[in-house]
């Protein structure tokens, strides 16, 4: 039973997308059992919160997971802030035990659990705990996604080299291609990371917007990210 971690630079740069696509990969290339888990999710409309956030939902049928949604995705808030200031604002209280006892009852389920963080690793869950000390207290490898754009070698280097002080083991960086960039700074990007990080550099997530929006397709999903992404690289961590 292993898991692994998908976190990213910043919000809105396609962690999800990048999940879809591992998940659909695993489940169909390989034939694994995966699991899911979604440990928060802000910025959701109360009936989007009733009826399971859209991300949660996305990866449990990507995944082939039956799982509760109330599993996969234990947290919802309606504001759009980091963890611990939505939980505030709510007047909420955020049980890291809880959410403990959840990802070790789902890990045991299944071959393989994919967990998706929200923003990056220093968006606060709770007062003094950070994503990065929840990767930690679950000693769980981590791939960084970023977006492919002007300003991704600062915060892609940062992210890893962060991880790296703080003794995460770290699969590798993909960056996404979230808004269709054809700019030199994409272009160029990949490159300049490929010189300046010390974890592998795993691909080039592309544009797949239109095909999100069309409903998934998980063979779509799972070639897509076979024919882009460094696949041996990520199956020696499982």
């Amino acid at each position: 039973m292993k898991s692994i971690f998908i976190t990213g630079t910043d919000t809105g740069i396609g962690k999800t997308v990048v999940s879809t696509g591992l998940c659909a990969f695993l489940s169909l290339h390989r034939g694994m059992d995966v699991g899911v888990m979604k440990p928060f999710e802000s910025g959701l409309a109360q009936g989007d919160r009733e009826g399971g956030s859209r991300d949660a939902v996305l990866l449990r049928e990507v995944s082939g997971s039956t799982d509760a949604l109330e599993e996969i995705n234990p947290y919802t808030f309606e504001a759009p802030l980091a963890p611990e200031v939505a939980a505030e604002t709510e007047h909420r209280v955020i049980d890291i035990d809880s959410i403990d006892r959840t990802y070790r009852d789902i890990l045991g389920r299944h071959d393989v659990l994919v967990i998706e963080g929200a923003g990056g690793v220093m968006v606060p869950i709770k007062k003094d705990f950070f994503y990065v000390d929840l990767i930690k207290q679950w000693n769980v490898p981590t791939v960084i996604v970023s977006r492919l754009g002007l300003g991704t070698i600062n915060h892609t280097l940062l992210t890893s080299r962060y991880l790296e002080s703080q003794g995460v083991s770290i699969v590798g960086v993909i960056l996404n291609d979230v808004s269709n960039e054809a700019d030199i700074a994409s272009q160029t990007n990949p490159g300049v990371l490929k010189r300046y990080l010390s974890v592998p550099f795993l691909g080039v997530f592309p544009h797949v917007a239109r095909a999100m929006e069309e409903g998934i397709n998980r063979e779509f999903f799972a070639e897509t990210f076979v024919k882009n992404i460094d696949t041996d690289a990520i199956l020696q961590f499982l």
